[in-house]
């Protein structure tokens, strides 16, 4: 595809690619196909649904469902219309998804009532309260005060929400918006506009609200996949969750280049392998599920080292296969629309760049100053990397910007790095209290709060062990409460009601107040956390008593 023109807004990007790939695949859900003038359709009539609802520019809209046609036709009708729309992981427990619903500002909720083992509707029921006894399209919520509709795929005998397709029906009744209107109102979206808000796991207990703008929706996107050799002819298996905002730099990224995205109807492997095998997939966006993926494709006959992103190593332009350590090691965050740093898959570092993340992406402004000072030090020197511009978020909902960026615009990101004299940047480690783990955010002290919420626990430190398969893990170390002594399984058990489960501590030690490393004032040694872990991670390991680790996986 040639772009004729550098779209500003998402109306502008998807209607320059529906122009030129009107009748290729532009989903690919399960069985279902749709091309790009039916996604078009699909999400203009969603679109003048939400316009024959009273919604519009600003409106706070809420998405719970998983990756498939609904998700997405959703996602790009907000985004048509100028609403500001917010995607809640289908991960959330009840607690999680009462501070979204709440803390988002969501006027209307548009979602699935279940997916999976995960009952959707139970969850609101539970999060929500008065939703139960409440009326579909007239709800008063204290808990929830700017909430007033649900739409959800199934309602049957709910008394609060409504089926989708009868919010889609109000698109074809006497009065409702026509084509016309919605051109019009897709003309009035600025790229100033704010888009979508992203929930991640922030440095506090709470989750932070990153929200981005539709300049970032319509620029980065292609900007991305240049990175990724993306191209039109692509057909693009994504396994990573599109609540998240990997996932959605990865749908927005295919629409870019008007190549195929696939879904599989499930997350279970078998499931993906089956799509890859059936369409020909050429790319797969995945990270910790990689190495069983892998497996399972071999198993099946499927040559897995011609699909970029299963793990071939990657050749340069050239043809000849790249080192790792000068192989490029994107660096990249939610706040930063995905990569802020980086080179093309298919780039061989120069020798004298090993282990760097690469140079600025799209417009990206970087700098590193000294955490203590603030003031900018030489290249080549460590200090905490600062972002402006390109496609960095607006900044946090609902926080002061001021609160969030520096007076002259800079975000600090509290990851420590050096940047050379050619731009290229090396990460060194984080300042804050971020456990990066299977590509998502987790703050140290919101699983803290968890576990000190549970009556067992007297104490408990949280930190993040490096892993080769997942980056990092997240490990607590638990003072019981007296007269109590469960297992780390128990106290596990106890965190599946408070907690995502990509969330909850792999590994779990059991020590004593005496135990805690601590300052002469009494604080907690952060920086002695991984050599506590480790030491008695290792010893109960030896001894198989003590301290003891819990090996299996994380349920789903």
């Amino acid at each position: 595809m040639n772009p004729t023109e550098n779209p500003t807004t998402f109306p502008m990007l998807l209607a320059e690619t529906v122009a030129s790939r009107s009748d290729h695949p532009a989903l690919v859900h399960g069985d279902e196909t749709l091309t790009y003038r039916e996604l078009e359709h699909r999400s203009a009539e969603m679109a003048r649904a939400l316009l024959a609802s009273g919604a519009g520019k600003g409106a706070r809209i809420a998405l719970l469902a998983p990756d498939g046609a609904l998700w997405l036709t959703t996602f790009y009708a907000a985004l048509r219309i100028g609403a500001l729309i917010t995607p809640i992981s289908t991960l959330t427990t009840p607690p999680e998804l009462a501070h979204i619903v709440r803390t988002s500002d969501a006027q209307i909720l548009i979602g699935a009532r279940r997916f999976l083992r995960r009952e959707f509707a139970e969850n609101l029921t539970a999060a929500l309260p008065g939703l139960a006894s409440g009326s579909a399209g007239a709800l008063r919520l204290p808990c929830a005060p700017h909430l007033r509709s649900v739409w959800l795929d199934d309602a049957d005998g709910l008394s609060w929400a409504r089926p989708v397709g009868d919010l889609l029906a109000r698109a074809a009744g006497p009065d409702a918006p026509d084509s016309d209107l919605l051109a019009a109102v897709e003309r009035e979206v600025s790229p100033a506009d704010d888009a979508f808000v992203v929930y991640t796991s922030g440095s506090t207990a709470a989750p932070k609200a990153v929200v981005h703008g539709q300049w970032s929706v319509a620029r980065q996107p292609r900007a991305l996949a240049r990175y990724f050799l993306l191209t039109e002819a692509d057909r693009t298996l994504c396994l990573l969750p599109v609540f998240w905002m990997g996932g959605i730099a990865a749908a927005l990224e295919v629409l870019s280049t008007g190549g195929t995205l696939i879904y599989p109807r499930s997350p279970d492997i078998a499931d993906a392998v089956e799509m890859i095998e059936r369409y020909g997939v050429t790319y797969v966006v995945v990270w910790h599920a990689l190495p069983k993926l892998r497996m399972a494709a071999i198993s099946r006959g499927i040559d897995v080292d011609a699909i970029r992103g299963m793990g071939a190593p990657p050749r340069g332009e050239d043809g000849e296969l790249i080192p790792p350590g000068l192989r490029a090691n994107l660096l990249g965050m939610s706040e930063s629309f995905s990569m802020h740093s980086a080179e093309p898959i298919n780039h061989r570092m120069p020798d004298d760049k090993a282990g760097s993340s690469g140079r600025a992406v799209n417009g990206m402004e970087r700098r590193v100053v000294d955490p203590d000072t603030g003031i900018e030090v030489a290249p080549g020197e460590v200090g905490e990397l600062q972002l402006r511009g390109g496609a960095l978020m607006t900044g946090f909902y609902k926080v002061d910007r001021r609160t969030v960026f520096t007076a002259d615009g800079f975000y600090p990101t509290r990851d420590l790095v050096r940047i050379d004299a050619d731009g290229y940047v090396y990460f060194v480690g984080r300042t804050g209290d971020m456990i990066k783990t299977s590509s998502a955010n987790v703050s140290r002290l919101e699983v803290e709060a968890a576990l000190q919420a549970l009556p067992e626990v007297s104490l408990a430190l949280v930190a993040g062990l490096p892993d080769p398969e997942f980056g990092e893990i997240v490990v607590a170390a638990v003072v019981l409460s007296p007269g109590t002594s469960p297992t780390p399984e128990g106290i596990r058990a106890g965190l599946r009601e408070r907690l995502s489960s990509f969330k909850i501590p792999r590994r779990i030690v059991f020590i004593t107040q005496d135990d805690v490393p601590r300052t002469e004032t009494g604080k907690v040694r952060l920086i002695d956390l991984e050599g506590l872990f480790t030491s008695r991670l290792a010893a109960s390991r030896a001894v198989g008593r003590g301290a003891r680790p819990v090996d299996s996986p994380l349920p789903t």
